[in-house]
């Protein structure tokens, strides 16, 4: 009851004393809380992209990096490829895709258009794609004629009918803009790509170097086959020369690679984390060292009638526990608040549509560990003293 009621009694010294743990678990929470959000968002960009796809065949890659670090570049597939795997048992349909990063449409500022993070592709248009929404135009048929996505179309301010620049594996060249497109569900882009689309021919000349080659194909299966057996049909029938995929599959790698990356933001978030609790334990070492030495008299009469030493110890533990409890409950909202904080300015940047923010398990747990444990060692050696 002592304990409690000089806790009352200086509740200055009790907010001050919580506010370096309070920081400490801020950051630690605000960690996990922004990779779970961004690390579901992914998930969510991904599945979309892959929804409408049963397999992919690519070549394998020439150099592979995370998707922070760039895309992969595969292998060119001959286009004799995508004839050899329509004629295989199970297949309903194979279409050769181009899609490689690489594409810049230059602004009526004369500047390319900047990412922060995504890619911008160019690849070829393909009229059975049914992610692709044409809003306005229609799909290129000419050598000097591109479809551009939503995104693009907003960032440089284009319109059916305008000229424009684009940058590829070519110097500048320009194009005809003839259509506009976004995606089902209404979206301007899928996790913010900026997006050009040429005729097959164009494409495989300015995105992936050389005709007749395509960087993947495509095949949806014929009606009762599971994507999951026509992915050992093409691939026993193809060999190792080929990966070949379903979509849930592709899917899942590519969101993984990007949570590998998200580690980097963890870890910076969590240096900051560790750097608050350093300097909270020699806040709270020194705040609890002057605490009792102001409270000797106080002490020494309580052990003058009757006070146990562990009752001694155990009044400035249970302050300590009071402190990182609260400082625990404080620093995890303010960590949810910094997590989506941290979130929506990704999202503003890079133009993803983030998912709902969560708490998830870790941050909770953290939290309380880290504002107890720090706390309770900082104060334990005055208590003994």
């Amino acid at each position: 009851r002592i304990t409690i009621r000089n806790l009352l009694a200086r509740k200055l010294r009790l907010l001050l004393s919580g506010l370096a743990v309070v920081l400490g678990v801020m950051f630690v929470a605000g960690a996990f809380v922004l990779t779970d959000t961004l690390g579901r968002t992914f998930d969510s960009v991904f599945a979309t992209a892959y929804s409408e796809i049963d397999v992919v065949v690519r070549g394998k890659s020439k150099l592979h990096v995370n998707e922070f670090e760039g895309e992969n570049v595969p292998s060119n597939l001959p286009a004799s490829l995508v004839d050899k795997v329509s004629t295989l048992p199970g297949v309903a349909s194979a279409t050769g895709v181009v899609s490689a990063d690489g594409a810049r449409v230059i602004g009526k500022n004369g500047k390319a258009l900047a990412s922060y993070g995504p890619p911008q592709l160019g690849g070829n248009w393909v009229d059975s794609d049914t992610l692709i929404d044409l809003r306005e135009g229609r799909a290129p048929t000419k050598d000097d004629e591109i479809v551009v996505n939503a995104a693009v179309a907003k960032a440089a301010k284009l319109s059916v009918g305008d000229r424009v620049g684009v940058l590829t594996l070519e110097p500048k060249r320009e194009f005809t803009v003839v259509g506009i497109y976004g995606y089902s569900g209404g979206r301007d882009s899928i996790g913010g790509v900026q997006e050009v689309l040429f005729t097959t021919p164009v494409a495989q000349r300015l995105m992936l170097g050389e005709p007749d080659v395509f960087s993947s194909v495509v095949v949806d299966a014929a009606d009762g086959v599971r994507p999951t057996t026509l992915r050992d049909t093409i691939a026993q029938a193809l060999g190792d020369e080929y990966i070949v995929k379903t979509g849930e599959e592709l899917a899942d790698e590519e969101s993984q690679s990007l949570k590998e990356g998200l580690a980097f933001f963890n870890n910076i978030l969590l240096g900051f984390a560790a750097v608050a609790l350093f300097v909270g334990v020699f806040l709270i070492l020194n705040t609890f060292s002057i605490i009792v030495a102001q409270r000797t008299r106080e002490l020494a009469l309580m052990r003058a009638v009757g006070a146990s030493r562990r009752q001694i110890v155990a009044a400035v533990l249970t302050e300590a526990v009071i402190i990182g409890l609260l400082a625990a409950v404080l620093g995890l909202g303010a960590g949810i608040g910094v997590g989506a904080a941290l979130a929506a300015i990704f999202s503003a940047f890079s133009d993803l549509e983030l998912a709902a923010i969560g708490v998830p398990l870790t941050a909770v747990i953290s939290a309380f560990v880290v504002g107890l444990l720090v706390t309770i060692v900082a104060a334990l050696l005055p208590a003994l003293r």
